[in-house]
């Protein structure tokens, strides 16, 4: 049996995923998905959690746009690689899209007609071949720099129940005015779809953006941010779904170092298990573990409009919580979750069989312990097996 503690503190709550391997995505692969409108082939690069089909859940998409950039889309791949570990963010599936021409792509300003081509692509051939190919939970998550985050909020804006989810790093809302083609296109619908959207419907919208002030693009670029805050402030100001960073000191190069981080955090912080709801749980005992987690998955469903996994040391250490107080039926729940979500994980089932063994089911214990050994192909579950074994004989001797 493994050694049990009750937690007097949250400390292990908090920092106990940094005593596990920490998560780590698979190196990416490159698939070829044909855009149908276009009619060419769009190279698409693909990242998956480490433990990726060998767990069962769907996970949340992430896009990021000019992926053929290779520090924008390795620091990204690495900044989700570090909020997953940290599990600030839940797991997902991130795809870095390579764009052909960036322009005549992403530029919806200046090319209005091609940049709805691509952005159908996405919404059309790219979404149903990744949902019939890989385990999305139909939640998407869209990252764009520059043109990017122009591009990206105007998905939202016009496919907004499809792209509910968009990060816009120095977002190029707005030109010089030299650029006779600009029509700021973007922040006008933009304020239409804020003055018409209910605050119920928009309840569900989740739209960082940032600018910095330094550097030539940004002294330009910010403008179109403080317009659009100025929007926001103005029809959704009480609004928990909007945040805009103001970076000030950061160019057009550096703010996607903090912009990243920052709008994934932002995007999933209803999913996150806050370290204030761990207190309530593990050290004042305020609310019922498992009430606690329903009431967060439940208003994760609420907010995403789709199921996203609580991550798995919130169902290991409930579970210890419950085994040390002799909650033994509370603690069998949590651990037949932890064996439903994470069927190839060997501590799911040694985890179950400590609570039969100290429930005095030894022969379900052995059970458990050989699935657990079935799954880690370890001996390290023999000499316990021997032993309730042993115990077994022994009760049934004359």
């Amino acid at each position: 049996m493994k050694k049990r503690y009750l937690f007097t503190t949250v400390l292990m709550f908090i920092v106990g995923t940094l005593l596990a391997q920490q998560v780590k995505l698979n190196s990416k692969i490159t698939v070829s998905v044909h855009s149908v409108n276009e009619d060419v082939n769009r190279s698409i690069f693909i990242q998956f959690p480490k433990d990726y089909g060998k767990v069962n859940k769907r996970y949340p998409l992430i896009v990021l746009f000019d992926a053929q950039d290779q520090t924008l889309y390795d620091y990204t791949s690495s900044a989700i690689d570090r909020l997953t570990w940290t599990n600030d963010i839940p797991e997902a599936i991130f795809v870095g899209i390579v764009q052909n021409d960036r322009s005549k792509e992403l530029n919806f300003e200046r090319y209005e007609t091609s940049s709805l081509q691509f952005l159908n692509f996405i919404k059309n051939d790219l979404i149903n071949y990744l949902s019939n190919n890989y385990f999305l939970n139909g939640y998407y998550t869209l990252i764009g720099h520059s043109l990017g985050g122009q591009f990206a909020t105007n998905a939202m804006l016009t496919y907004p129940e499809t792209f509910k989810s968009v990060i816009s790093v120095s977002g190029a809302l707005n030109y010089e005015e030299k650029e006779k083609w600009f029509r700021s296109k973007v922040v006008t619908k933009l304020n239409y779809y804020l003055s018409t959207r209910p605050d119920s419907v928009f309840a569900k919208q989740k739209y960082y953006f940032s600018t910095g002030d330094e550097g030539f693009q940004d002294s330009g670029f910010k403008l179109g941010a403080l317009t659009a805050d100025s929007l926001f402030v103005k029809y959704k100001p009480n609004s928990k779904n909007w945040h805009f960073d103001y970076l000030k000191g950061f160019n057009h190069m550096t703010t996607p170092l903090i912009s990243i981080p920052s709008g994934l955090i932002f995007v999933f912080q209803d999913w996150h298990f806050s370290e204030t709801l761990a207190m309530d749980v593990l050290m004042y005992e305020k609310i019922d573990p498992i009430v606690a987690m329903q009431k967060q998955l439940d208003n994760i469903k609420k907010m995403y409009g789709t199921e996203i996994a609580l991550p798995y040391n919130a169902y290991s250490q409930f579970e210890n919580f419950y085994f040390v107080k002799g909650e033994l039926e509370k603690a069998s729940i949590l651990a037949n979750k932890l064996i439903k979500l994470y069927p190839n994980d060997d501590d799911s089932y040694a985890t179950m069989a400590d609570i039969l063994e100290k429930k005095g089911d030894v022969k379900g214990a052995i059970k458990y312990l050989k699935d657990a050994q079935s799954k880690s192909n370890l001996a390290k579950y023999a000499d316990r097996i021997l032993r309730l074994n042993s115990e077994t004989s022994t009760q049934f001797r004359p």
